[in-house]
């Protein structure tokens, strides 16, 4: 490994601190790519409903964050049960799209007000771009809105609802922890 890295430096004329973001992306890539791999074959029988789930949440996850886990395996286990409830189990209570729009409504405002909720590993410099974080999620959440309200009977959207409502839920625990954890 050592090696690598004083190629890197001479050959690439690279800082200590860029080898470690380096590595630190490689490792995440990794860490995040086997993760989507090991819950695609763990949902493989509605593996649809799964990426749609998955595109879902990482649109709102990405800018606005939530609960983290630290350890792999309590990463991949949070992940398997957000995604297991949001394709498996909440689609079966069936939720109008007059109670739908609302509930999104909620999720709009709870995370302008309450997103994002980084990382620890998050560099700071990231809080100068939490205002297009929140205006992008916005966007997101109201076109979402309008889609569900064209289409409410597709299946799909109603499977993205309880992911965003679901996000919203650990964004709302991610605050509460965090706060008690700085008090």
């Amino acid at each position: 490994m050592e090696r690598i890295k004083q190629r890197m430096k001479s050959k690439y004329n690279l800082s200590n601190y860029q080898i470690a973001q380096f590595f630190y992306f490689m490792k995440t890539l990794a860490s995040e790519s086997s993760k989507i791999l090991i819950m695609g074959i763990l949902f493989h029988s509605k593996w649809r409903f799964y990426l749609f789930a998955l595109l879902i949440m990482i649109c709102v996850r990405c800018a606005m964050g939530g609960l983290h886990f630290y350890t792999y395996p309590g990463c991949l286990t949070a992940s398997v049960l957000y995604l297991w409830l949001a394709v498996y189990i909440l689609p079966h209570l069936l939720v109008p799209v007059y109670v739908q729009l609302p509930a999104l409504a909620g999720c709009l405002i709870t995370c302008h007000l309450i997103g994002p909720i980084t990382s620890r590993y998050r560099p700071e410099e990231c809080k100068k771009h939490f205002p297009m974080y929140k205006r992008l999620v916005m966007m997101f959440l109201f076109a979402y809105a309008i889609v569900l309200f064209l289409f409410p009977d597709n299946p799909y959207l109603f499977v993205g609802f309880w992911v965003i409502l679901l996000h919203s839920l650990q964004l709302i625990a991610a605050k509460i922890l965090k706060k008690g954890a700085s008090d």
